[in-house]
């Protein structure tokens, strides 16, 4: 039995151009986390440079931690961008995630904590790795609104009385 419901409802038109691309704030996202993960490799390899015995690791190792929070804030700010221009709030709430996990590890690796600044370490590249991956595969563009097709005005019911 076909309803006037049934009868109504459109497929939604695929129009051309309605791919997202990336727009200019979705690559300055994509700078800021690329190079947030460059920096970011390197606190384990000063770390290790430290733990190995040489004490000029350490300075290193506070010196990328300044750098790798610096542009951590950095890249919150281009999320916000991001959220505002292109209505995409994800890269917000993960950049925030991310920057808050930051800085507890750096006050706890200042306080020397270091069964919570080791294991947030990891967690924190970690998140970053994921969030790279996520900025680079898909097309950081405007979404778009769910347009909703006209739906058409039914004609009469056909009549089942045969």
């Amino acid at each position: 039995m076909a309803t006037a419901a049934d009868r109504s409802r459109l497929a939604a038109p695929v129009r051309p151009g309605t791919l997202r691309r990336t727009m200019p704030s979705g690559w300055v996202l994509r700078a800021a986390v690329s190079a947030h993960v460059v920096v970011i490799f390197g606190q384990p390899v000063f770390a290790g440079v430290f733990l190995s015995g040489d004490y000029d690791g350490l300075r290193l190792h506070e010196a990328g931690a300044n750098v790798t929070t610096s542009i951590g804030y950095a890249q919150l700010v281009v999320a916000i961008v991001v959220w505002v221009r292109l209505r995409l709030v994800w890269p917000f709430v993960a950049t925030t995630a991310l920057v808050a996990a930051e800085t507890v590890q750096y006050f706890a690796g200042m306080a020397g904590a270091l069964w919570l600044h080791l294991p947030l370490g990891v967690a924190t590249i970690a998140a970053l790795v994921v969030q790279f991956v996520d900025v680079w595969r898909r097309p950081l563009g405007r979404r778009k609104e769910n347009h909703r097709p006209q739906m058409q005005t039914a004609t009469a019911p056909e009549s089942d009385d045969d």
